[in-house]
C-alpha cells in the first residue's frame, strides 16, 4: 500500500490544488500540466509492463539488446 501512496500523492496534490486556484487561467494551467504528468506516467508504466513481460516471455530478445547512451553513438 505504501507503493502505491508514494506515487499517487503528487497526483492527488496536484488535483487538489487545482480546486485553489482562483482565476481560469490558473486552473487552466495547472489542470493541463496535471494531465500531462498523468499521461507521462502512464507511458512509463506501459512501457516498463511491456518490458518487463517480454524480458519473462521471451528472454532471447534481451540477448544483444543494449541500453543507454552507447546504443545512439553508432
Amino acid at each position: 500500500m505504501n507503493v502505491i501512496y508514494f506515487f499517487a500523492t503528487p497526483f492527488i496534490e496536484i488535483y487538489e490544488s487545482i480546486f485553489d486556484e482562483t482565476t481560469v487561467l490558473e486552473k487552466l494551467i495547472r489542470s493541463t500540466v496535471f494531465v500531462w504528468l498523468v499521461i507521462l506516467f502512464g507511458l512509463f508504466i506501459l512501457g516498463w509492463t511491456s518490458l518487463v513481460f517480454e524480458l519473462i516471455t521471451n528472454p532471447s530478445s534481451f540477448r544483444n539488446a543494449t541500453f543507454g547512451v552507447f546504443d545512439t553513438l553508432g
